[in-house]
């Protein structure tokens, strides 16, 4: 019985914590996907893509590793900034459709914005738009990667009023990599002692997963953005560093406030899997050449005898 009120009072928290969460938590984010349910469950292959393909863009606004969205209403102008330079102006409309709520268990309309472009110039391409909420400029921006061969301006600065721009290809970042950054203002300065976080988005049950581990594994109720969502500071230059530890799709975030005017940037991001392998099986690949070399050394000493032996006789 103290058990269930238990888990019952701590399911009770992360609603409350959900309700009062900080503006900092949630943020919006464009993902190349049809839907809200395509987006949280994204990879590598909707970033890296063919030349002429269509690929449709939503904006959506929450917490990705939560599963937890806001609506967006009003229409965005999204600027896809091609290779060559060329910038186009996208109107977004909107989409409603049912999601999951991960802790009633129901589904919920969700308001959202979308659009879609053609990508048919091989190199990188960069979308982004602008979000007001709640007093905040938001300023949401990806890569899309098209074409074989040799990308460049993957670290290319937009000017944007607030912006992350990578060292790291972000074409191949795989998962357990680390990735170099710089935060930026619009003059290109760098932005200094800035809190930034590093997320990943989760699909609905992979979300659902991690509360039920919440729940059962830490009964002092930490908050669920401490544990995964990975925060530190830029340095004095606007540069940071962090390791990514999963692939799937992840978000670096950060605000500041510029000449009195709050701004939030976010920059979503894709993470292979690691094609070199792990650590582990490096080892367990090391340690199975040491059994065979040990069985040639032993079979050769064995030989030698055989022959010592055969001569001995004659």
């Amino acid at each position: 019985m103290f058990k269930k009120i238990t888990v019952i009072g701590l399911l009770s928290l992360l609603l409350i914590m959900l309700a009062v969460a900080p503006a900092a938590a949630h943020n919006g984010g464009i993902y190349p996907a049809n839907n809200i349910v395509d987006a949280m469950k994204g990879d590598y292959n909707d970033y890296l893509i063919s030349e002429g393909t269509v690929k449709s863009l939503i904006v959506v606004h929450g917490h990705g590793f939560e599963y937890d969205f806001g609506d967006i209403t009003t229409p965005l102008d999204v600027i896809v900034v091609a290779p060559d330079g060329t910038k186009s102006t996208l109107r977004t409309q909107s989409v409603t459709e049912n999601v999951d709520n991960i802790m009633l268990g129901t589904k919920e309309p969700l308001t959202y914005q979308k659009t879609a472009y053609n990508f048919t110039q091989k190199g990188t391409y960069f979308v982004y738009t602008y979000l007001e909420e709640d007093g905040t400029t938001e300023i949401l921006k990806t890569a899309i990667f098209v074409g074989d061969g040799t990308w460049n301006d993957w670290n290319k600065n937009l000017g944007l009023p607030l912006e992350f721009t990578t060292y790291t290809r972000m074409a191949g970042i795989a998962e357990g990599d680390t990735m170099y950054a710089r935060l930026n203002y619009g003059n290109g300065t760098g932005a200094s002692d800035i809190r930034y976080y590093v997320e990943p988005v989760k699909s609905a049950a992979e979300a659902k997963e991690m509360y039920d581990m919440l729940v059962s594994d830490f009964p002092t109720g930490e908050s669920i953005y401490l544990i995964y969502s990975k925060r530190a500071s830029t340095d004095s230059s606007g540069n940071l560093v962090s390791s990514i530890p999963e692939k799937g799709v992840w978000t670096l975030v950060a605000s500041a406030t510029i000449d009195g005017e709050s701004y939030k940037a976010t920059y979503v991001f894709p993470v292979l899997p690691q094609i070199y392998g792990s650590d582990a099986d490096a080892h367990a690949s090391g340690n199975n050449n040491g059994i065979i070399y040990a069985l040639i050394a032993v079979a050769g000493i064995l030989a030698i005898v055989c022959a010592v032996l055969i001569i001995r006789k004659k």
